[in-house]
């Protein structure tokens, strides 16, 4: 009998061992933003991306579904196309040169990376999840919101 219950045990460990090694997935779209983000953008933890989405939602007031409010927000401008938005923050002299994190509505990790990388991989961006935002701290954030709507509010 110990026999059999000590390779039971191996076989527990073994299995504990394998799943360890498993990589979280969330899926394909979000594999492609970060191929398409390339190195040097950073996937932060569970605690850290809690810690980004707390900082955006006491930055900028929100809707009880989950919008940012923009009728409370007084510096604010609205964005036609996405292709525009690096031109809207140049022509406003806001600073593209600190880093900015991508978060989304869904429960993904959020993504600290630069804005060119951001702009350069801007449908990959998008294509994750319904509803985008683009936060830089003590900064601006960019709504992309999945109606169409492109929000900047800036401070």
């Amino acid at each position: 009998m110990e026999h059999k219950s000590d390779r039971k045990w191996r076989l527990e460990k073994l299995l504990q061992k394998h799943k360890s090694k498993q990589k979280l997935s969330y899926g394909v779209l979000f594999e492609e933003c970060l191929d398409a983000l390339g190195e040097g953008t950073i996937i932060l933890s569970e605690e850290s991306s809690e810690t980004m989405r707390n900082e955006l939602v006491n930055a900028y007031y929100f809707t009880p579904w989950g919008r940012i409010d923009w009728d409370k927000i007084s510096k604010k401008t609205e964005i036609k196309i996405a292709a525009d938005v690096l031109y809207t923050l140049k022509s406003l002299n806001i600073d593209i040169g600190t880093p900015i994190y991508i978060i989304w509505s869904g429960s993904y990790p959020v993504l600290q990376t630069d804005f060119q990388r951001f702009i350069n991989a801007l449908d990959d961006v998008l294509a994750v999840d319904f509803d985008t935002y683009v936060y830089c701290s003590s900064h601006y954030v960019i709504e992309f919101f999945h109606d169409g709507e492109i929000t900047l509010g800036y401070l």
